[in-house]
């Protein structure tokens, strides 16, 4: 159970930052039409506006990475299987006991 919900967070957390990507794409787009040059960039600088942009926008990536990580995570946990089939509690073996002072008294 623990593993499907790892990989439920995972494509979640991937999710939103899919999202934030998408809803700062074009305000990016904007930001970067008013800095067309490196030049231009270096000797106007960037306005708070664009420098927050550019932060949502880098934590979308970093949460499209984080949740593609956890998801490769939770196939690797789905992927491994209990060796035992069978169910979890078994009957311990109970072997005879011989008590080595004793006597046996079907040995010749």
């Amino acid at each position: 159970m623990t593993r499907y919900i790892v990989a439920f967070l995972g494509l979640v957390t991937a999710g939103v930052g899919i999202w934030l990507i998408v809803i700062e794409q074009p305000k990016n787009a904007a930001c970067n039409a008013a800095h067309p040059t490196l030049e231009q960039l270096a000797t106007v600088g960037t306005n708070s506006t664009c420098t927050n942009i550019v932060w949502s926008y880098f934590g979308g990536f970093a949460l499209v990475a984080f949740g593609a990580l956890t998801v490769v995570v939770a196939a690797a946990m789905m992927r491994k299987t209990r060796r035992n089939k069978g169910p979890r509690r078994t009957v311990p073996i109970q072997y005879p006991y011989k008590n080595p002072y004793t006597k046996d008294p079907t040995a010749r």
